[in-house]
């Protein structure tokens, strides 16, 4: 699984949080807040699905050009990358 079991993701109101944990234990420093999109793209990647159909999924979702939606998924994985949440 590219995304670390050790990182959850929680819905609180209209916001949303990716929450490393270690041990049941929440590290509240590393918290990562994320919108709707991105919470839509980390779902996506817990499920283990690809960018291909990642993309898929968000064009049926989104309005929105197949351009754009890759660039977003693209960059927020890389986000993911730099924040030791992804690995590819």
């Amino acid at each position: 699984m590219p995304i670390s079991n050790n990182f959850m993701l929680k819905n609180v109101g209209e916001e949303y949080m990716i929450i490393p944990t270690s041990n049941n234990n929440v590290n509240f420093s590393k918290i990562f807040n994320i919108n709707e999109t991105g919470a839509f793209i980390f779902k996506c990647l817990k499920e283990n699905k690809t960018k291909d159909e990642i993309l898929e999924l968000m064009l049926k979702e989104y309005d929105c050009s197949k351009d754009i939606l890759l660039n977003d998924i693209n960059e927020f994985i890389n986000e993911l990358k730099k924040r030791g949440i992804y690995n590819d």
